[in-house]
Formats: structure tokens, C-alpha cells, sequence
């Protein structure tokens, strides 16, 4: 007999290899794992709710674990989760935050009982390029500078094409055996002035935030989207072109994937009866403060 439990976490996806175990590397999932391992006296594997690339973040990350009573760590976590969850944030290495630590039914899925995920890009545009690289102090590492000025209505109309069900397969990277239909049920393009404002007129760089909701996604979906999104937005292509780039069904039809730094896990919804994610004011990945070094049902995006 086992105990499900639940872990919720945000981390900053520049130290690690991506969420993923992978033999030999850091990785969130193995960095996680190990920790979990010590405070429960047992070896453990735990199954994510999307698995990201390497540098790609998480705000709203969610595992699932399967722990046995007996084992001589076991019982102190399943009486006093909260407990367990400090101790488990200490134990992890920077750049990851543990939200809670939660008893859960058996039949609770970090991966399958997820209805939708919801992925956040931030761009900064019109940036100088004499100035890139200066200011760090106040970009998170998690923004996609670019130098022009992008246009945001046309970005919002183009992404108007991909909502529905499609054959994304000219935003994905193929998996032998895997399908790439997909569905997006919302997608949004909002400007997020930055900078100071003189005489009505914005001076200096705005942002720009890209939000994708959908039951799943593809591998590095989000980013090829993203990537053509920014295309048009720079008047290199009309906003159409992402619906031909979608009937094509071929990567090479899309541009250049955007970056993976700029690319975060913002939420994962579950049906009802399921616990839901801890508030806003819990949530927020570590900043480079915490670490200098500093999703098929969702793979690496």
C-alpha cells in the first residue's frame, strides 16, 4: 500500500538541464527527486505535469509521488505535509521553490488529470542595441529583448489563426508515434509599458507578454509560436501567413524558434474536486537572487 502526494514548485530554468531526469545532469526532476529521497528514506520518481526545455521556467510546476508508509521518513511527511514542505525547500538546490507538499486520492495524476496548461512569453521590444546586455540588473532573465519596435495588434490577429483544433505540425518537433493535433483555446498578445513616459509618448522599451492556454501541448510548440508571432509583429510577414504556415503541416514553413529563457509554465488547471494551486501571493519563480548560475500531455515547449 502507498500514499499519493502531491508537490507543487516554480524554479528558474537557467541552472538545469531541463525539467527532466536525464543520467548525469542537473535537472529540476532530479535535483527534486533527490531531495525527496533523503527526507523520505526511500527512492522515489515522480511524474510532472509538463516537462520543459532547458531554460524554460515554471511558476505553477506539479508532481505526483507514490510513498511508502513504512519507510522511516515516510510518517512524518504524511502527518505534518506543510512541515515536510519547508524541509523539502531547504534540502532543494537554488533556483527551485517549493509551494506545498499535499496528501492526495490515489487517483490523482500531476500529468493526466491536468485539463489545461498555460504558458507565459515575455518580450521586450525597441530595445537599443548598444545598450543590450547593460540593465541586467532589472531583467529577470526571463524576457526575449528584441531591437524593434513590434506591432501588436498584427501579433494578436495572427495568433487568431492557430485557435481551435489544428494539425500543429509545423509548430512542433516530431516524436515517432506521437500526434500533433492539438487544441488552443486561448491565446493573447499584451503590451506591458515599461519605461517612463514624456508628453504622452513612451520612452524607452515596453513589454509585451504572449499567454497560450490549452489542454497540452507539443515539444517547443509555445516557442515556434512565439517565433512566428514575433515575425509578423516586426512586419516580415501579414498575420495570415501563420494560418498558411499552420495548412503547410511542416517546421520548415515557420520561423526560427524563440528562445527558451523567455518561455515560463504559468499554471496547470485540474477538473473539479481536485485541490487548486497555491494563491498568487505563494507563487513566483526564484529570481537570480537565488541562483546566480541562475507539456502529448505537455512535453519540453
Amino acid at each position: 500500500m502507498t500514499v499519493r502526494l502531491r508537490v507543487d514548485l516554480a524554479y528558474d530554468g537557467r541552472p538545469f538541464h531541463g525539467f527532466a531526469r536525464q543520467p548525469g545532469l542537473p535537472t529540476v526532476q532530479g535535483a527534486v527527486e533527490a531531495a525527496l529521497a533523503d527526507l523520505l528514506g526511500q527512492p522515489v520518481r515522480t511524474t510532472g505535469a509538463g516537462r520543459t526545455d532547458r531554460g524554460v521556467h515554471a511558476d505553477a510546476q506539479v508532481l505526483h509521488l507514490d510513498v511508502a508508509p513504512s519507510a522511516p521518513g515516510a510518517t512524518a511527511v504524511i502527518a505534518d505535509p506543510a512541515r515536510a514542505a519547508r524541509r523539502l525547500a531547504r534540502a532543494c538546490p537554488d533556483g527551485i521553490r517549493i509551494h506545498r507538499v499535499a496528501r492526495v486520492p490515489d487517483g490523482f495524476d500531476a500529468r493526466f488529470s491536468a485539463t489545461a496548461r498555460r504558458y507565459r512569453y515575455r518580450l521586450r521590444d525597441g530595445v537599443d542595441p548598444r545598450r543590450r546586455g547593460r540593465g541586467v540588473a532589472r531583467d529577470p532573465g526571463d524576457v526575449w529583448s528584441v531591437t524593434d519596435r513590434l506591432d501588436v495588434p498584427a501579433m494578436r490577429a495572427a495568433g487568431r489563426e492557430l485557435l481551435g483544433e489544428h494539425d500543429f505540425a509545423a509548430f512542433c518537433r516530431r516524436a515517432p508515434g506521437r500526434t500533433t493535433v492539438r487544441r488552443i483555446d486561448t491565446l493573447t498578445v499584451r503590451r506591458v509599458p515599461e519605461g517612463a513616459v514624456r508628453a504622452g509618448r513612451r520612452v524607452g522599451p515596453g513589454r509585451i507578454d504572449v499567454r497560450v492556454e490549452g489542454p497540452a501541448f507539443c515539444h517547443q510548440q509555445v516557442r515556434a509560436i512565439v517565433g512566428c508571432l514575433v515575425a509578423v509583429g516586426r512586419g516580415r510577414r501579414p498575420p495570415g501567413w501563420l494560418g498558411e504556415v499552420l495548412a503547410a503541416r511542416d517546421r520548415s514553413a515557420a520561423a526560427a524558434l524563440a528562445p527558451p529563457h523567455g518561455l515560463t509554465l504559468e499554471a496547470v488547471r485540474f477538473g473539479p474536486g481536485v485541490p487548486a494551486a497555491p494563491p498568487p501571493a505563494q507563487r513566483g519563480r526564484p529570481g537570480p537572487a537565488a541562483s546566480e548560475a541562475v507539456g502529448a500531455r505537455s512535453a519540453g515547449v
